[in-house]
């Protein structure tokens, strides 16, 4: 303890010769969050050393506390003890004025305790200040307001400037002439900027007002899930109304966010301040306009097309490969017959489903999609009932999973090739069929990529028993929504 000395150039403070008179010794901030400061102690004692380099403390390095202003550091930033800067002679720096400091931030500390509000009226340069004590007690309010008159070409004109202050949040206000040549009725046209905090006018401006409030594209997606681009696209093939007030754009909208979220009509008719059929009505009639004029974006495309689009990893072990084929399931609401529960019961899902089967070329492209079927329709009968077997031709390779065993005769029939991962039959895979396992999995894996991203609207989270009716538009309409995203492969 008697080694301890203060670091200032020319303090001879020591642990030893100042017990007992109040010293303190402080160590410098070392801490990441305090770096600053501990930048601000080294500038201030503008210590150096020999070389002439800028003095940095080690660990045990102190600073006695006689060099803070009333003997005694501070946290606080506003604090004239913030750091050091009561110094010996040496450093030709005036102290006198680290009372008026200390004075200065105990005047500010009453302010802010003070809760009174004054009011600041400015008029032919006389500033009159009116205190009054505020409702709630709580806080300081300050209002400051000026304003300038003069005469252009006989004519009257001002600007007005006011600021608002409270606590810690300043509003501020301007009203100036838009331009001086410009008049309406022989009065100026102003213009009103302002900044700082929202006035209740303002809030309301910046409600939600639909597709107006959409500011870029990120907004967009995250609404619709789709770009501004397609939106447009998808603009052209909605009619104009005459007997609705909601416009195109918010037409759209509300479709595609029903798409997308996957929200009740409720929730939808709060945003645009509608009425809950009003939005049911927009939403199917946008249902069957969107889908009659996207029919053909769902398309099965030629063997020199798919040649021309086949990617590298096919080349080699499926340069024939016309299409990967899978089913998919999506769960729904509690059917309400007894009939339609036990043709839509998944016992691989073990809930109520409906099932589609889905073809996308090898490039990622969603080629075929078919009708909707209960949950407890096998994919063999699905592939066979849906009319894909029609669509191949001579050679064609189509590659799939293990549940289609059931079509593979009618692929043969059709001289096709069905290509699917082993069966195990005898308690082990052989080394060959382990390879041909990995080689048929690590390409059909894309049609998995595109099942992920057509589940990624969230109207197909649990189809309720009201869209029945319309399920196989709707599930056209986010295959088509797919398609018209990026490609699942970079290149």
């Amino acid at each position: 303890m008697s080694n301890r000395i203060c670091c200032v150039v020319n303090c001879h403070n020591t642990y030893k010769n100042t017990k007992g008179k109040g010293v303190v010794f402080y160590t410098f901030p070392n801490k990441k969050h305090e770096l600053h400061i501990k930048k601000l102690w080294i500038q201030a004692i503008k210590r150096v050393n020999e070389n002439g380099d800028l003095w940095e403390p080690i660990r045990s390095s102190l600073i006695c506390s006689s060099h803070f202003v009333e003997n005694k550091c501070s946290k606080d930033p506003k604090s004239p003890s913030f750091f050091p800067t009561i110094f010996p002679e040496i450093y030709k720096k005036k102290s006198s004025n680290n009372h008026q400091q200390a004075a200065r931030y105990k005047r500010h500390c009453n302010r802010q305790e003070n809760n009174d509000t004054i009011d600041t009226i400015v008029t032919n340069n006389i500033v009159t200040i009116e205190p009054y004590i505020s409702n709630d007690n709580i806080k300081s309010v300050h209002n400051v307001s000026t304003q300038t008159a003069f005469v252009v070409d006989d004519i009257d004109l001002s600007i007005f400037d006011c600021c608002f202050i409270d606590s810690n949040n300043v509003k501020t206000q301007v009203s100036i002439p838009n331009s001086f040549n410009s008049y309406t009725f022989g009065k100026p046209t102003t213009r009103d900027q302002s900044c700082g905090l929202d006035t209740p006018e303002q809030l309301i401006l910046k409600s939600f007002r639909g597709y107006e409030s959409v500011m870029n594209e990120s907004q967009l997606k995250g609404l619709t899930g789709t770009s501004f681009q397609v939106f447009q696209l998808l603009l052209k093939f909605i009619p104009e109304s005459s007997h609705s007030t909601v416009t195109r754009e918010n037409r759209l909208f509300i479709f595609l966010m029903k798409i997308k979220l996957g929200i009740s009509y409720s929730a939808i008719s709060t945003f645009f301040n509608i009425s809950r059929s009003t939005v049911t009505r927009i939403f199917n009639d946008c249902l069957h306009s969107l889908s009659i004029k996207t029919k053909n974006f769902i398309f099965w495309p030629d063997k020199n097309t798919i040649s021309a689009t086949l990617p590298e990893s096919f080349k080699i072990n499926y340069p024939n490969c016309r299409c990967i084929i899978d089913c998919t399931e999506i769960k729904t609401e509690q059917p309400n017959t007894v009939e339609q529960r036990v043709y839509m019961y998944s016992g691989y899902k073990s809930c109520y489903t409906i099932k589609i089967l889905v073809a996308i070329t090898p490039n990622g492209m969603i080629s075929f999609v078919s009708k909707c079927y209960g949950g407890r329709t096998s994919d063999s009968f699905i592939t066979n009932d849906s009319g894909f077997l029609s669509k191949l031709e001579l050679g064609d390779v189509v590659l799939a999973d293990k549940g289609f065993p059931g079509i593979k005769a009618s692929c043969e029939n059709s001289n096709c090739i069905l290509v699917m991962p082993p069966i195990l039959h005898h308690g082990r895979f052989t080394e060959d069929e382990v390879m041909e396992t990995h080689t048929v999995a690590s390409v059909r894996i894309r049609i998995e990529r595109v099942f992920s991203r057509v589940k990624t609207h969230g109207i197909l989270n649990k189809i309720s028993m009201d869209l029945m009716p319309v399920i196989d538009e709707i599930i056209h309409i986010c295959c088509v929504l797919t398609n018209l995203q990026l490609p699942i492969l970079k290149k």
